[in-house]
């Protein structure tokens, strides 16, 4: 299932109230328990602490670029990751050190890509229906991939074997994976409402989330430590689950939503960010549950997805119209706006672990690769 391929590097000129109730799964014969819409299937349910949306915030002005701390960021167009046969990468990730990038394709395929050598590697699916989601574990040993048939790979990095497959029975597909609580458990958005969990070292389904009122979990996200999970629904909301207790933290909706299709913690799960369907990315402080920050995106076709660098000062977004947004989180303001030659939509992006690499993961089958430098060009 595993081939390893040398290949260099494209370059690229510069250019509230709670009701319980039984659950019938067989799977965990776990309680029930529905807060703000959403339901979890948890060993021991509690109350939940709901986190209530605060005051409006400003909206920032697309229009302008600064004042901003990032006033003079160049971002530049270093190279393109492409192998034949790629249709559209739905998802990008870097290893914790930054020596690699995982990037999930439409066509059944996920690439490990090695940042000094080229393709280092690619993982084929049985069976798939495209490869929607990646992450790496947090000892950087394993990589989860979700793949629209349903099911999610574990790829021992140190092998290259398959080392589990994890099938949801009625998933209706797997959008994104991450690992929770220390890596132990193996999180997965499902396009039935429900994230799925299983535990990665017994291999055996571990529970799930439930969101009745969204037909899709389109991502999933992990706190630091793995503490804490964001899950990103059609419905317009974003809950937060805490992996341990399998409690529910959290819940926020974004004024006009029309479904969130990303969400990312900030350095230390201070601020959580999510993608919105109407063209906004919205900015929010987790512990006081406030809406801190609206942004825009002029001539948006859908936010995808976001992310954040590891600073937490520029926050990145994925639009469908092939702009990679990137935000001045402490003024508010956009710093620029980027986009690829040819693209067809951006579907994810991710920072190195050292802040000074951008990746796109490109509906035109394309990982681009954007060198952040605040020089003058």
């Amino acid at each position: 299932m595993h081939s390893t391929i040398s290949a260099g590097l494209y370059p690229i000129a510069q250019e509230r109230a709670v009701s319980v109730t039984e659950s019938n799964d067989p799977v965990s014969a776990m309680a029930a328990v529905t807060v703000a819409g959403a339901t979890m299937e948890a060993a021991e349910a509690k109350e939940p602490a709901e986190l209530g949306v605060g005051d409006v915030p400003r909206s920032a002005d697309p229009e302008r670029i600064g004042p901003s701390g990032l006033l003079s960021l160049h971002p530049v167009l270093a190279a393109a990751l492409a192998v034949p046969g790629c249709r559209a990468v739905y998802a990008v990730t870097f290893g914790l050190d930054g020596d690699v990038l995982a990037a999930a394709d439409g066509n059944g395929f996920t690439y490990l890509w090695d940042m000094a050598g080229g393709l280092a590697a690619t993982f084929a699916h049985p069976g798939s229906r495209g490869v929607i989601g990646v992450s790496f574990d947090p000892d950087n040993e394993l990589l989860a991939a979700a793949d629209a048939n349903g099911r999610a790979y574990l790829w021992d990095l140190i092998s290259g074997d398959l080392a589990r497959t994890f099938v949801s029975r009625r998933s209706g597909g797997l959008n994104g994976v991450a690992f929770g609580r220390g890596g132990d458990l193996l999180a997965a958005a499902g396009g039935d409402g429900r994230v799925h969990l299983w535990d990665v070292v017994s291999g055996q389904p571990a529970g799930s989330f439930i969101i009745p009122g969204s037909p899709t979990v389109y991502a999933v996200a992990s706190g630091p430590g793995g503490r804490i999970l964001a899950a990103a629904c059609g419905n317009g909301w974003v809950y937060l689950w805490d992996m341990s207790t399998h409690q529910l933290a959290g819940a926020f909706a974004g004024p006009g939503s029309q479904g969130v299709n990303g969400v990312a913690f900030g350095p230390g799960g201070a601020m959580l960010a999510a993608a919105d369907g109407n063209g906004q990315v919205y900015l929010w402080d987790v512990a006081s549950g406030k809406l801190t920050g609206a942004f825009p995106h002029p001539g948006s076709q859908g936010v995808n997805g976001v992310a954040f660098a590891p600073d937490g000062v520029m926050l990145a977004a994925a639009d469908g119209n092939g702009q990679v947004y990137l935000w001045d989180t402490v003024s508010g303001q956009l710093a620029v706006a980027v986009a690829a030659p040819g693209s067809r939509g951006v579907n994810a992006v991710a920072f190195a672990p050292g802040g000074h690499l951008l990746a796109a993961a490109d509906g035109n089958g394309c990982t681009y690769l954007w060198q952040l430098s605040s020089s003058a060009p």
